[in-house]
């Protein structure tokens, strides 16, 4: 298993510079920022290293679930937050690729070849849901490194507080369940087929 990363240039960069859209709810975004790095940890242990491998999953994993804070249609706006953030740092190459990775991460089965970007993409997926699984699904990584890197970072108030607001304000506004459509979040994100 890889070292755990604690610390990444890059996503320290992104959360930091989009602290803002938790709208002041500090221990919220700070608990996102654990899952993020818990993502990031269990991704790099279900790929194999590659050129910007971490990079990449790093970008990704900081904006996956960034909109959450104000929508469970959250999807399209981390993809367009991200867009945008690919754009002002001359990272536009990455676009498709990281697109689909973020609007995969809930997909319910495996993304796997000849689609494109799927090592990356299938990394992501697994690495979320592990997290979110509460490392009950693992997917072979051994439970020891599953329960250090959990240990490592306290997500619990954004499972526990944040998106169950978003729960709440969804049924409130009848918001469509966005992050279950991944198809469409990349058509609203304007990178329809960037999945085929």
């Amino acid at each position: 298993m890889p070292e755990v990363v604690h610390t990444h240039p890059l996503a320290e960069e992104i959360l930091e510079s989009h602290r803002y859209r938790a709208h002041g709810h500090d221990v919220g975004f700070d608990a996102y920022k654990a899952h993020v790095y818990r993502v990031l940890n269990f991704a790099r242990a279900l790929s194999e290293d590659g050129p910007d491998r971490d990079d990449k999953l790093a970008i990704a994993a900081s904006f996956h679930d960034l909109a959450a804070f104000d929508t469970l249609d959250y999807l399209v706006p981390s993809i367009v937050a991200q867009d945008a953030w690919l754009q002002r740092t001359g990272r536009t190459q990455w676009s498709a690729e990281l697109a689909v990775m973020v609007a995969e991460h809930h997909r319910f089965t495996r993304y796997a070849a000849p689609r494109p970007h799927a090592v990356l993409v299938e990394a992501m997926r697994r690495a979320d849901l592990v997290d979110v699984s509460q490392g009950l699904v693992r997917f072979g990584l051994p439970g020891a490194f599953v329960k250090e890197v959990r240990g490592s970072f306290d997500a619990g108030v954004f499972f526990k507080r944040v998106i169950p607001a978003g729960v709440v304000k969804t049924v409130r506004t009848w918001q469509p369940l966005g992050f279950l459509r991944p198809g469409d979040a990349l058509t609203r994100s304007g990178h329809q087929g960037a999945d085929r």
